[in-house]
């Protein structure tokens, strides 16, 4: 069978893909969703654009999937971000989230300022998957956006309004649109969630987190908490990490296996100013505590037979760091 659609965006914005066939999956590489691979039972059962299976995602959900594919980061080894049902399971259960429009927007102004720092000249013409980049739900949506920043004066560009190609063009940064560009570059932006650094694969610790300090969170203060594996497949490279982290409301570390990725990723935060808090499991803190550096740093001492306590205790510490009163 010819296939003539990208299984995710459906061509709709774009020109045909390119698609490669192979043993257990597809190679797909569109102008929209980027370059992404997708099993072979993902792609009959649930993407398939000439059947039924096709029609399970909506318009917006496609666009959300089209964002996380685009903004994925994929390792030296690992350059095709994989759509298979652990993927689309963990995805699709967090109800396919995406960024807000103030998120976008942001997004946007990134978008610009990292472009224009390459070239050193305003953006001409945008590619056709700028409303990808921004997670928006489609072009017109974000060509929308992107005139009502040119209006507030973060970003220059001319409004053609031409349905062909609905985005401005020559868009730049005004000295507004920079300063805010550069303030988000250093991590002084904070998204509405937090960002976690631990060992991963522990029996005690990964369920742990999954099923206690992130519903603990989002119940308690509203943010989500992240860590790299929410964003695609493993192998992702250390630039996603730094970004997740650079747009966190805090991070949390937890340095119960004295993991070094973890110690250097507190580092980073720390280094951007962002509210760090450190975790630790009851036995050994009292053991052998913490290197040294961090031992008289805030620390949330976790207990598996005293969940309540430390939930308590951890959501009172992050209100206070936060400033989140009422």
């Amino acid at each position: 069978m010819t296939i003539l659609e990208c299984p995710v965006c459906l061509n709709k914005y774009s020109s045909q893909p390119r698609i490669t066939n192979g043993h257990g999956g597809s190679r797909i590489e569109c102008e929209i969703c980027g370059r992404f691979s997708v099993s072979d039972e993902v792609w009959e059962d649930f993407l398939d654009p000439q059947s039924g299976a096709g029609s399970k995602l909506t318009e917006v959900q496609r666009s959300r999937l089209a964002h996380k594919l685009r903004t994925a980061v994929a390792s030296e080894s690992t350059k095709w971000p994989k759509i298979d049902y652990d993927f689309l399971s963990r995805f699709g259960s967090e109800g396919f989230p995406g960024p807000n429009t103030a998120e976008q927007a942001k997004n946007l102004i990134r978008f610009v300022g990292e472009e224009i720092s390459k070239t050193g000249v305003k953006i001409e013409s945008c590619p056709k998957h700028l409303f990808a980049t921004m997670g928006s739900p489609n072009p017109i949506f974000a060509s929308n956006l992107a005139i009502e920043l040119i209006q507030s004066g973060l970003l220059t560009g001319e409004d053609l309004g031409d349905e062909e190609y609905p985005y401005p063009i020559d868009l730049g940064l005004t000295l507004r649109g920079r300063e805010k560009f550069e303030s988000e570059q250093s991590g002084k932006f904070a998204g509405n969630y937090g960002f976690i650094a631990m060992k991963f694969g522990d029996s005690t610790l990964d369920p742990f987190v999954q099923n206690e300090v992130k519903p603990a969170i989002k119940t308690g203060i509203g943010y989500d908490l992240l860590d790299v594996r929410d964003v695609a497949q493993a192998g992702i490279i250390d630039n996603i990490m730094r970004a997740q982290i650079r747009d966190s409301a805090f991070v949390l570390v937890d340095l119960t296996h004295d993991n070094s990725g973890a110690y250097w990723e507190a580092g980073y935060a720390e280094g951007l100013g962002k509210p760090v808090i450190y975790l630790c499991e009851k036995s050994k803190f009292d053991k052998a505590k913490t290197h040294f550096d961090t031992n008289h740093c805030t620390t949330v001492i976790w207990d598996i037979e005293n969940v309540e306590q430390f939930k308590n205790e951890l959501i009172a510490t992050l209100r206070r760091s936060l400033n989140l009163f009422g």
